[in-house]
């Protein structure tokens, strides 16, 4: 039991310590940006045309899962801290493995990876 409320709050620490937690897609090309000062999340396309949600909240469900939730309740986005996270296309393997709900990324099925400030995404070995 010991161990396991200390990997809850490990992880809890490194997360919240995260000011900024950007995510990778691939089909569609668009990277979302929580700020956790801001409580918002950002859409932002190759097309320079950023959609960003405000009053979002960073919530803890569980040792290594995180959601962000909209006002009015709706998940858009779980992250999950496994060092399995892909951008679907790069051989870069992100830290955070995330799934995103809105309409927005539709294709894909809404799967990418991300960083934040203290942790980033390493270069995938070749075999």
């Amino acid at each position: 039991m010991k161990k396991a409320v200390l990997f809850a709050l490990t992880a809890c620490c490194n997360f919240a310590s995260a000011d900024i937690i950007k995510c990778t897609f691939t089909e569609p090309f668009i990277d979302t940006e929580y700020s956790m000062t801001q409580s918002t999340l950002t859409y932002k396309s190759f097309e320079n045309k950023d959609t960003v949600i405000k009053n979002v909240s960073f919530q803890i469900k569980g040792p290594g899962v995180f959601e962000l939730v909209s006002k009015d309740g709706k998940v858009l986005q779980v992250l999950t801290l496994n060092n399995q996270g892909s951008d679907g296309m790069s051989d870069k393997t992100y830290p955070y493995e995330v799934k995103d709900n809105s309409s927005i990324m539709s294709a894909n099925n809404g799967y990418g990876g991300c960083t934040s400030n203290y942790l980033h995404a390493t270069e995938t070995e070749e075999i």
